[in-house]
């Protein structure tokens, strides 16, 4: 006769018992039917979040649609009126206009659709017209590179440090401009001289950049450039090299700092032509979208703000966050 031990019993009733709520859990949202809106896939970030969302809701029995919009508030707005319509079971939704977007969230909510907002906030004031937002923190964004800024230039004497933008009418470029300024307020000596909204647009950085350098070689140069997102550093980093202006932390050199991380500011830390960078890494944001989409269809409580773990970036600890900052 063989004998079990009852704590082996136990582990096997319990594997099985795991394995039979995943299976539940599974069963509940299999066939679900989600929309994903958001701008423009020709955005590298937009290109690799929609494609993991999409990915994520079919290993979970889910069909995600992506719908996109080439910045146009209007057509998004449309977008969600026709996803009400269409009788999706859940709305993810990146908004364009975090103003523009609230009366076809109100009417999403009115017909008792689930939605997620991902990586750009809606208004302040409008809680209830969504589940969880899951993403990043903006402010602390810009806060993380306002500190790496000022221990970049702490050995310099009143630098000049000049910032080119994401698009400050509204959303995510004025929460970081906000942290940002919060974290250089704190060091007096730190002078920004001058703000450019180049609206995420790598070769309006590029063009902006050059005017800066341009403007400020009278008065000795600037000490550093802040561009919004690693794409808009890659524009100011390329004007720099074809105006002369070295690269670096050294006596003389640009310091360049960004606040969400591509493979253009990897490969530019890596060869010393850029400070630091950001987490905002993609495949980590869709991948915690659709598994709070996933609880809230298995009647599991999500977070009002999932906020995603945030870090500066530096040649110091670069290894750890290459790959998911390369896409």
């Amino acid at each position: 006769m063989i004998r079990i031990k009852p704590s082996a019993l136990f582990s096997f009733f319990a594997a099985v018992s795991l394995a039979l709520g995943m299976a539940s859990a599974q069963a509940q949202v299999n066939g679900k039917r989600i929309a994903y809106l958001t701008a423009t896939t020709s955005n590298p970030f937009i290109a690799a979040l929609a494609a993991t969302i999409q990915s994520e809701s079919e290993k979970n029995g889910m069909a995600a649609t992506v719908l996109t919009s080439p910045y146009d508030a209007a057509l998004q707005s449309q977008q969600v009126n026709d996803v009400i319509a269409k009788g999706y079971d859940a709305l993810v939704i990146t908004p364009i206009s975090e103003r523009g977007i609230i009366p076809a969230l109100v009417a999403a909510k009115n017909a008792k659709l689930p939605v997620f907002v991902v990586n750009s906030p809606v208004a302040d004031g409008n809680d209830g017209l969504y589940e969880s937002f899951i993403g990043e923190d903006h402010v602390v964004l810009g806060k993380l590179t306002g500190e790496a800024l000022a221990a970049a230039l702490k050995d310099r004497k009143n630098p000049k440090v000049a910032l080119v933008t994401g698009s400050l009418a509204e959303g995510v470029a004025p929460r970081r401009l906000q942290g940002f300024k919060a974290a250089v307020a704190a060091h007096p000596e730190i002078k920004i001289v001058a703000t450019e909204d180049a609206k995420w647009d790598t070769a309006a950085s590029e063009r902006i950049a050059g005017q800066l350098f341009a403007r400020f070689a009278a008065q000795g140069g600037l000490d550093a450039v802040y561009g919004m997102a690693d794409n808009m550093a890659h524009g100011v980093i390329l004007a720099a090299k074809a105006a002369g202006v070295p690269l670096g932390t050294g006596k003389g050199e640009l310091v360049v700092v960004s606040s969400n991380c591509m493979k253009f500011g990897v490969d530019h830390i890596r060869n010393g032509e850029q400070y630091s960078t950001a987490t905002q890494m993609p495949v980590r944001t869709g991948k915690a979208a659709v598994a709070t989409v996933v609880d809230f269809l298995n009647g599991k409580p999500v977070e009002k703000h999932n906020y995603l773990k945030m870090a500066a970036i530096t040649k110091a600890n670069l290894a750890e966050y290459a790959d998911a900052c390369t896409y």
